[in-house]
């Protein structure tokens, strides 16, 4: 297990500056998605958010009668943004990959557009199964990049430069083999997109603008494989990138 606790360090610093932006962000706080993973886990009666961000995923799990709900993330300052907007959570600052709970702890666990911020996944994997009790859920979500490693890494490449936590978002098929490693076993893989407005993706990290001039440029000159991809949306006048299909997987996961 790695430690990596100056980037842990950073990645909790940066979105306490962006909780307001989180809080408010239509791609996070809304959609079929987000629907999908609490129906996964409606039955559950003890519940674990992981890096709960604003709490969307936790406040749903409690509004669909969850009766305990733990909203988790690295950031004391996203943990409190959560608890404050959602009544009823349990709110504590943890690191998703030492995970301060005992086995069996949880029928639920859920993380969604956050796995891209840990160091270490196979041990963030590791603490799911320890803290999940036999027959419980898992429902993941997170962006996920094209299987071409070229492509991969260009889009890594401008998340960096976009959130300075960004560590790697993953390919479909690198989380299967991840997750066929351990105890756990996938139900359900459903791989989709969500659109992204450029603009209100930089300013949910309130880039600088010399940031975001880079990021602009390299979207400008992406790979014609990756337009493709996702799906480049032009404004009228055919040269300012206005929104892309970012990928998107699903895993629905039992213990």
């Amino acid at each position: 297990m790695t430690n990596n606790t100056g980037r842990k360090r950073d990645v909790a610093a940066s979105f306490s500056d962006a909780t307001d932006g989180y809080l408010e962000g239509n791609v996070l706080k809304q959609g079929a998605d987000l629907e999908q993973l609490v129906n996964w886990c409606s039955d559950a009666t003890c519940a674990l958010d992981v890096a709960t961000g604003a709490g969307h995923v936790a406040g749903s799990l409690a509004d669909a009668g969850v009766s305990r709900v733990v909203a988790s993330d690295l950031s004391p300052a996203m943990v409190r943004t959560a608890t404050d907007e959602y009544r009823g959570l349990e709110g504590v600052a943890v690191d998703a990959e030492r995970l301060p709970f005992s086995a069996d702890q949880f029928d639920a666990v859920t993380c969604r557009f956050a796995a891209h911020h840990f160091p270490d996944p196979e041990a963030f994997l590791a603490e799911v199964e320890r803290v999940l009790e036999p027959g419980g859920m898992f429902a993941f979500e997170d962006l996920c990049v094209p299987a071409d490693p070229e492509l991969a890494a260009y889009v890594n490449r401008i998340e960096r430069l976009r959130d300075s936590g960004h560590v790697e978002t993953y390919s479909r098929g690198q989380w299967l083999d991840w997750l066929d490693a351990t105890g756990l076993t996938v139900e359900t893989v459903h791989e989709t997109s969500r659109e992204l407005e450029v603009d209100a993706w930089l300013n949910r990290m309130a880039v600088p603008e010399e940031d975001r001039q880079r990021i602009r440029s390299l979207l400008s000159d992406a790979p014609a494989d990756l337009e493709t991809a996702f799906e480049f949306q032009y404004e009228a006048d055919g040269d300012r990138l206005a929104s892309y299909q970012t990928g998107v997987v699903l895993l629905h996961v039992t213990a």
